[in-house]
């Protein structure tokens, strides 16, 4: 089990993630959830002409950086960024804490997240087959800084995969793929799914720990 308040992640490299790399775990993903390509496609077509990326700018000001992903059990800390994954937001905010980024698939409190965003927390949204319904309501009511992400090879410019699955280990791939320092999980357990026993969650967090360990870094325990 990994659980705790403080797990650390040191990366050895900046990875500059390509698809070719990525679809051999992508490939599995969808196998074993028997999920639909075209659907991953359909959806990540639809968030780029609804929305799209504004600017990569602050994925990039994270090289070099120490920074936290929440989970649903984060507690607040001194780590410097704060970067919401999913619906751990709600549970950050609730900290007190305002995160620097927010890592979402749109199926946690939206209604925060539009008012995180419109205040300046820039937020990554990304598209699968099974949010497609969530983007088309929600993803061109974002009025600060987006990106898009996707995890299918990307249809256009203006989305992009930098691999991932869920929204908490997709935030670690973004920060390896950014050259961040220090990963800290904050609050993260995956071997019980937050507030539910749902078994396709727990496959989900299964999921999560198997593409962490896959990154070229170093998990130290505290």
């Amino acid at each position: 089990m990994i659980f705790a308040n403080r797990v650390y992640f040191r990366a050895k490299k900046v990875r500059d993630l390509k698809f070719a790399d990525w679809e051999p775990l992508y490939d599995k993903i969808v196998s074993d959830f028997d999920y639909s390509k075209e659907e991953d496609r359909k959806s990540a077509e639809i968030l780029a002409e609804v929305r799209g990326t504004d600017s990569l700018a602050p994925l990039r000001e994270l090289k070099n950086k120490a920074l936290e992903i929440g989970g649903p059990y984060f507690s607040k800390s001194d780590i410097g960024i704060t970067v919401a994954a999913g619906s751990s937001v709600s549970q950050i905010v609730e900290e007190g804490v305002r995160p620097d980024l927010m890592v979402t698939d749109l199926d946690g409190d939206n209604g925060l997240q539009l008012d995180l965003n419109l205040k300046g927390v820039p937020v990554v949204i990304h598209a699968h087959g099974d949010n497609i319904k969530e983007i088309e309501r929600w993803a061109k009511k974002f009025k600060g800084c987006v990106i898009s992400t996707c995890q299918c090879d990307p249809p256009k410019k203006n989305i992009y995969n930098f691999g991932g699955f869920t929204d908490g280990d997709r935030a670690c791939f973004i920060a390896e793929h950014f050259g961040v320092e220090k990963i800290v999980l904050n609050g993260w357990d995956f071997d019980q799914p937050f507030k539910t026993d749902n078994s396709d969650k727990l496959k989900k967090l299964r999921w999560a720990e198997k593409l962490i360990s896959s990154l070229d870094i170093t998990i130290q325990r505290i």
